[in-house]
């Protein structure tokens, strides 16, 4: 199988600005890298990730995913992390609470409101939960295979002191992503649009606070395990791994990325169907 997945990756947007540092860690996104329509990591994936921990390397997630949903890879893997998580507004550390970036006050009471004026599907992270706007039918696949079950609604809550983290809107009505987008450009806040493969078509738009994101957290994460982000070797397929590129000596991007995330990787591997992240991670144990 191993020999099967070994393939060369193809150049991206950015090859040659690659330098060639020697890896010591590896970052993976979640969605549409290790896992897609189904909940688990293919065998070869698991496999792969297994296989680069056995020759030495560090490896852990970046996702923006909320903490349960980091669960399913962090047993299948048996990594033992720090994980990026809300992308990169918590970092999980094992022992000791999560190390978490607030969004502003006031960024948290305005997306509120609005999402609620406008009828709008929106997750509030609170702590290691969330709650949410209403009980939307359309967002059961991300109860059923990633958050879990709410903890609420928003009413339910006093967010402005409970404080929020991330904030992430579903544009189920994509006729209103562009009022949202001029909205969150009035915040001071940082916006990371992804994609998930249980939401086919559906922008999904991640709010974290002005300057927090995958990247900042992946930098984080690195620094504190002595690994400089030059050292790291990361693979993601949307947009909110485009800051994550930016941190990393080796950048890859899944095959189904769309062409401009694929013009800011170094590299480019197979698509999800086609166990990419799986030929990446093999691939990338030529340059320890």
């Amino acid at each position: 199988m191993i020999q099967n997945l070994v393939q060369r990756l193809r150049p991206g947007g950015r090859c040659d600005d690659w330098q060639g540092q020697p890896i010591r860690g590896v970052f993976l996104d979640v969605d549409g890298t290790t896992v897609g329509a189904h909940a688990q990591p293919s065998a070869a994936v698991v496999e792969a990730c297994r296989a680069v921990q056995d020759a030495g390397l560090w490896l852990s997630f970046a996702t923006g995913r909320p903490p349960a949903g980091i669960d399913v890879v962090r047993r299948a893997t048996g990594t033992d992390g720090p994980y990026v998580v809300h992308n990169g507004a918590q970092v999980l550390l094992d022992p000791g609470p999560p190390r978490e970036w607030a969004l502003p006050v006031e960024a948290v009471r305005t997306l509120e409101r609005w999402c609620l004026d406008r009828g709008v599907y929106a997750e509030f992270a609170v702590g290691a939960g969330i709650v949410v706007t209403d009980f939307r039918e359309a967002a059961r696949s991300s109860w059923d295979e990633v958050t879990g079950d709410p903890d609420g609604l928003v009413g339910d809550v006093d967010l402005a002191a409970a404080g929020s983290c991330k904030v992430t809107i579903m544009a189920f009505e994509p006729e209103l992503l562009p009022e949202l987008l001029a909205v969150c450009a009035r915040l001071d806040v940082h916006v990371d649009p992804s994609t998930a493969p249980i939401f086919p078509g559906v922008t999904i738009v991640n709010v974290t606070a002005a300057g927090v994101s995958k990247g900042s957290g992946v930098e984080w994460v690195a620094r504190r395990a002595g690994i400089a982000p030059e050292e790291l070797f990361v693979v993601g397929d949307s947009e909110n791994d485009l800051s994550m590129f930016d941190v990393a000596g080796t950048a890859v991007a899944m095959g189904q990325a769309p062409a401009h995330v694929q013009a800011r990787a170094h590299f480019v591997t197979g698509s999800l169907d086609e166990d990419g992240c799986a030929a990446a991670l093999y691939s990338c144990l030529e340059h320890v």
